[in-house]
């Protein structure tokens, strides 16, 4: 399958489909290729096994960020780098250290920003010699633990490393013009609007820009070089309740384009939403009983409800992720795998990952990235879950017995500096849908049918900051409780029990990888689970007021 892919990949090349450029030369690749081959025959150690995979990427990187606090701005950074990240493995593609990890202590290298320079070369030159000796020791160490088990015929056949066709897709840089006034202006303007509210104690505005140009060669003789723009709008606040509760809370608004980025009459409201919605949990009461019963999760408490049972932290815990995981040394780890054409949530329900996929209904989708970080184009849309089975997992070239082969969901974690394998895009939908005021009705007829006095409804659920409503059965009545908390929230479970969704959609993305999900605006679950949250710290009150 994947061949197939590569290949019609190449012809589109070849036709200018992709408004790739062929073999044109790329000096930054041309420089990773000429050092990666010297390595490749020359890197060796008497009685240890050679290389066969190596990688190199360069990370042309320029951020520019600011922040400010009621109208000052308090800091401005701007930076222009690069950053040279290696991938190699000892042995060959059936039994290699992929699934033993990358070198331990690895850490990406500061390179020239001159292509003519011999900084590039002398950088990967080192980078490949320090890794390659303790790759080979681990490689050896690996061999010796595998004569000792006893392996099926169905692991014996499994590579640790799947070979993939190689790709040429050479794209051209984005050059992003950052108006720094505005955003100057923007970000003082945002934040004055905490000065209308003086019962918040500290609130900031920061705004970031990222431009990467990543260029990539391996041994297989992929050379690709792609661009990723990153914008980034970020508003926190806090207050104490009179009780002395801690209370803050933080959005990011985060695109791929200027142009998706909100102005500031948009960006100044949502900021004094959120102060509106932390004076009122100031003012909320503590939930003081255990509920099980109808939830309704309503606009990005959905993202979040889902993000945290399917997705998890984005790493090798996160279900939808296949269990091999290099960076953690895992060779399984994720159960999740035997459910494979089992059901796992409501049948309603269908999941996908549209990663390869730029646009959807006219909207573009920041998750979107045209090949992964092994040379792998991601498919324009692969199911996850169908009608609640599972059917597919997110997966990178390191094959497990049901998952082999590589999707194109393996990326590096410039924030993190680490290859994580993850989603791009993932589009949520249903086939039992209505309105959210049908919605409404069928929760409160549940909660009536369970002889509860009330019901929740959920609007935030993220970071442990919970906009969290009891609505009253007698009269519809919503009240804002604090302190609440939704038992085992990544339990599957109460997704197996799905009673209904929103017939409209919403967008967000998350992540600074840019992870976007497309999911209903809301979700009607028969039962769960809401508690008290467990050892809230009550402060005792400041002493001297806050000042004017």
């Amino acid at each position: 399958m994947n061949t197939i892919k590569n290949i019609l990949l190449l012809l589109a090349l070849f036709l200018g489909l992709h408004g790739v450029f062929g073999q044109t030369e790329n000096p930054v690749i041309s420089a990773i290729q000429t050092e990666i081959d010297r390595n490749r025959t020359e890197l060796k150690l008497e009685g240890m096994a050679l290389p066969f995979f190596i990688s190199y990427t360069v990370l042309d990187i320029q951020t520019y960020s600011l922040s400010a606090s009621l109208g000052t701005i308090s800091n401005v950074n701007e930076n222009h780098f690069r950053r040279g990240v290696p991938r190699m493995f000892v042995g060959d593609y059936m039994r290699n250290t992929a699934k033993v990890g990358e070198t331990r202590n690895f850490q990406p290298a500061v390179t020239s920003l001159h292509e003519n320079a011999t900084g590039v070369p002398i950088t990967i030159w080192r980078s490949l010699d320090d890794m390659y000796k303790d790759a080979a020791e681990r490689y050896k160490a690996y061999r010796a633990i595998l004569q000792q088990q006893t392996q099926t015929k169905e692991e014996e056949n499994l590579p640790d490393f799947e070979q993939v066709e190689p790709v040429n897709m050479v794209l051209k840089p984005v050059t992003v013009n950052i108006d720094k006034k505005y955003w100057e202006n923007f970000v003082r303007k945002a934040s004055e609007t905490a000065k209308q509210y003086p019962d918040i104690l500290g609130s900031s505005v920061s705004f970031a820009v990222r431009n990467i140009m990543s260029y990539t060669y391996n041994t297989e003789g992929s050379r690709y070089a792609v661009p990723s723009t990153f914008f980034q709008l970020r508003f926190s606040a806090n207050t104490r309740s009179d009780d002395g509760q801690d209370l803050s809370q933080t959005i990011w608004i985060e695109n791929a384009t200027f142009e998706q980025m909100p102005n500031l009459e948009t960006f100044a409201n949502q900021c004094k939403t959120v102060m509106e919605d932390l004076l009122s949990l100031k003012k909320a009461p503590v939930v003081d009983e255990a509920y099980s019963g109808p939830v309704l999760f309503e606009g990005v408490a959905v993202k979040d409800i889902f993000r945290r049972a399917l997705l998890g932290r984005l790493n090798a815990s996160s279900r939808m992720v296949a269990p091999a995981n290099p960076q953690q040394g895992q060779q399984g780890g994720n159960d999740f795998e035997l459910m494979l054409n089992k059901k796992v949530i409501a049948r309603s329900i269908t999941v996908k990952s549209i990663t390869g996929e730029e646009f959807y209904k006219g909207q573009r989708l920041n998750g979107y990235y045209p090949i992964d970080s092994e040379g792998v184009v991601p498919d324009k849309e692969l199911t996850l879950i169908e009608n609640g089975v599972l059917r597919n997992m997110l997966n990178g070239r390191i094959p497990t017995k049901k998952i082999q082969n590589s999707n194109g969901h393996l990326r590096y974690d410039y924030v993190n500096n680490q290859w994580r394998v993850m989603p791009g895009n993932i589009l949520i939908t249903s086939n039992q849908t209505f309105s959210k005021e049908e919605l409404r009705k069928k929760l409160l007829e549940a909660a009536i049918e369970e002889d509860l006095e009330y019901a929740y409804i959920v609007r935030q659920y993220f970071f442990g900051i919970n906009l969290i409503y009891k609505v009253y059965v007698a009269d519809g009545r919503e009240e804002l409780v604090r302190g609440a908390t939704i038992s085992d929230d990544a339990n599957l479970k109460a997704f197996k029990r799905i009673l209904g969704t929103s017939d409209k959609e919403q967008m967000d993305s998350f992540e600074e990888l840019q992870v976007t999900m497309i999911y209903p605006d809301a979700v009607l679950f028969e039962e769960m689970d809401i508690t008290r949250t467990p050892n809230i710290e009550f402060k005792k009150p400041y002493i001297v007021p806050k000042p004017n």
